[in-house]
């Protein structure tokens, strides 16, 4: 049972290695696009407001998880298994 659990934590660790490495490569696209909707924010017509405000919201949530998982792929790495959401 000990090399189950041992062979399962491993397995996670993995995971959360990669999908850090996988976020910290995206950030940076997900941040310029961020940036852009932010800059046009006030240059947008009427009708397309709601989309904008809708969108700039998104990529904020998105940038958040990723630095989250970049977070957490860098705990992984270190050794430290940090909990889930």
């Amino acid at each position: 049972m000990e090399d189950y659990r041992a062979e399962l934590q491993r397995q996670i660790r993995l995971g959360d290695i990669a999908t850090g490495e996988a976020a910290g490569a995206c950030l940076p696209g997900l941040l310029r696009r961020l940036r852009h909707h932010e800059a046009r924010a006030s240059a947008v017509p009427y009708p397309f407001r709601l989309y904008h405000l809708w969108r700039r919201n998104s990529l904020r949530r998105q940038v958040a998880d990723a630095r989250w998982h970049v977070e957490q792929g860098r705990a992984a790495r270190m050794g430290e298994l940090a909990s889930r959401r």
